[in-house]
């Protein structure tokens, strides 16, 4: 039994609903003094049906019996309707009934008039090393710079100079501590090693980071079709941007801004080729926009996006695959600045969620403030849930889940 109700058991109020809905009024009336008892549906359910009860007896008491329960806060007359039609309803005051009725109808204790929203996407698949193997690597490296973007720069060209190019030997894990290792000792890598290092050093330094293989047309058959680079998004830009480990290169516009792989393939297509810069000994400026022809295929942490047909090996022996296999090149470049709200149950009161897909997302301030009328609370930066201030609070601080915004 709900809470508030006294002595009203689930029998009495199921031998009441039937006798509503059968018309048996008189019935109804019999139970009245058991009904009204229960606290919990009196004035929303009991008492209206009562009075409308009373009036098909021609009891003198029926229309005091609603003016009781409107007094007592009624206000869901549209659920009756069909039994008030013939009784109250062809009163001629029934008007007036019915605007104190709605006057009692309370306002919604919360109405979200706007909210952040963010497209949904296929999740962000990062290339990144356990916990410790992370630190260790984020130790290796130069200092971050000021922004995303000269922290990219800076681990691209410190990347770019371990090691010459050479296409001969691969590593059997993705693991950028053992790629380094191996290279300290004179061993020499393939895109693939640069692409590896890079992307899990970026991630390290929290940039979000992920491997992007490239495929020229004709990968079908024939040797050396296929080629690595790194794919970051960069906060202070807002998108996704193009990394060449290997050759310590980027794309570029006119204007010297860095450009990512939709743009470049759209470019590529267009034969509209930007410049390819590097900084690497491995860099050839004559061959440069020979680069380009491998951005007409794409996958970016293991999704593949072609407009039209897609060949599923690579010459001649190596399967491609698909994880998953879309038309659409912007569902696995989503916009890691966006976040999304939720609206929950937490801890026992409601409570706004935001979330973002971007990994290493920090709160850039003490608190976030949410405004709730003109009452005011404000959002943990370890807790992103906003509390309303008329929930009721509970003993529990657990969050109802992890994440930031």
């Amino acid at each position: 039994m709900a809470a508030g109700s006294t002595e009203v058991d689930a029998d009495v109020r199921v031998r009441a609903i039937d006798h509503v809905r059968a018309h048996r009024w008189a019935d109804l009336l019999a139970l009245q003094p058991r009904l009204e008892r229960d606290s919990e549906y009196w004035v929303t359910v009991w008492g209206p049906a009562c009075a409308v009860a009373a009036y098909h007896e021609d009891r003198p008491d029926a229309r005091e019996l609603l003016v009781a329960v409107i007094d007592a806060g009624f206000h869901d007359f549209s659920a009756y309707t069909q039994i008030f039609a013939d009784t109250f309803a062809t009163e001629a005051d029934w008007p007036v009934m019915q605007a104190r009725m709605e006057a009692n109808k309370p306002v919604p204790p919360i109405e979200l008039t706007d909210w952040p929203t963010a497209v949904p996407v296929l999740p962000v698949l990062l290339d990144r090393l356990d916990p410790g193997a992370e630190a260790a690597l984020a130790r290796r490296v130069p200092a971050t710079q000021a922004t995303a973007q000269e922290t990219a720069l800076e681990m691209l060209t410190w990347v770019t100079s371990r090691w010459r190019h050479s296409g001969a030997k691969h590593v059997q894990d993705r693991d950028a501590n053992e790629v380094l290792n191996r290279a300290e000792d004179g061993e020499r890598f393939a895109c693939r090693e640069y692409t590896i290092v890079l992307t899990q050093v970026l991630n390290a330094v929290g940039i979000p980071a992920r491997s992007l293989a490239l495929l020229r047309d004709g990968y079908h058959t024939g040797m050396g079709t296929g080629h690595a680079v790194t794919e970051a998004w960069l906060d202070d830009l807002g998108r996704w941007v193009i990394l060449d480990g290997q050759n310590g290169a980027t794309g570029r516009d006119s204007s010297g801004a860095l450009l990512g792989v939709i743009t470049l393939h759209e470019r590529q297509l267009a034969g509209d080729r930007p410049d390819f810069v590097g900084v690497s000994p491995n860099f050839d400026s004559d061959s440069a926009q020979e680069w380009f022809g491998h951005i007409q295929n794409c996958s970016s942490g293991g999704t593949v996006w072609r407009a039209d047909s897609f060949v599923p090996l690579m010459e001649g022996h190596t399967v491609v695959e698909a994880r998953p296999l879309i038309h659409d090149p912007v569902l696995p470049h989503p916009d890691l600045a966006e976040i999304s709200t939720s609206v929950v149950d937490h801890d026992g009161g409601r409570a706004l969620l935001f979330a973002t897909q971007h990994p290493f997302a920090r709160w850039t301030r003490a608190s976030s403030p949410m405004t709730s009328g003109r009452r005011r609370s404000s959002v943990s930066r370890s807790r992103p849930t906003w509390r309303p201030p008329w929930s009721t609070p509970t003993s529990s601080s657990k969050p109802s889940s992890r994440s930031s915004t």
